[in-house]
């Protein structure tokens, strides 16, 4: 097999779900970059010679890294947001999430959603954006299209009208 490499964005909170993305990238063998600053819980994780923790990294170092890789996964269970996942769609990164707590919401019908408690069901879905170009193709563009949807300086007014709403 080609040699892949897929990422995930994140502290690694038992809730993250990692191990699920760790036992599918093993039956894969292909490697997994983690960018996490808080890495408190990576002992409690199993080992593997497909995973590499890179820590924190700069936003040049972390485009750098989804730029040499085939996919984001979130393997999330419980999400506030999911603002990775839209991160990753916005370097043009095709993004491959569980289909839980709010991230189907905000991620639309721009990613391929797996069930975060069945590891066969992740590793097809990663399979599936490895070999499948033309879905590759969609899943970024798709992407492209559902991060126009969230910005900053929209949030910001938005909650300003709140605001003045309950001022009133």
């Amino acid at each position: 097999m080609k040699a892949y490499q897929i990422v995930y964005t994140g502290n690694l909170y038992p809730h993250k779900n990692i191990g699920v993305l760790i036992s599918a990238v093993e039956r894969l063998q292909i490697k997994l970059k983690v960018i996490c600053a808080r890495s408190v819980f990576e002992k409690r994780l199993p080992k593997s010679e497909y995973v590499e923790f890179l820590g924190r990294l700069s936003d040049e170092e972390m485009v750098k890294v989804y730029k040499n890789s085939q996919a984001f996964v979130f393997p999330s269970l419980i999400e506030g947001f999911g603002l990775p996942g839209l991160e990753a769609m916005a370097v043009g990164l095709p993004v491959i999430a569980a289909r839980a707590s709010c991230l189907p919401e905000i991620y639309g019908n721009a990613v391929l959603y797996f069930d975060p408690y069945d590891v066969d069901d992740l590793v097809s879905k990663i399979n599936s954006v490895l070999t499948d170009e033309k879905l590759k193709k969609e899943l970024i563009k798709n992407g492209l299209t559902q991060v126009k949807k969230y910005s900053w300086a929209k949030m910001a007014k938005q909650t300003w009208e709140i605001y003045q709403n309950a001022l009133r």
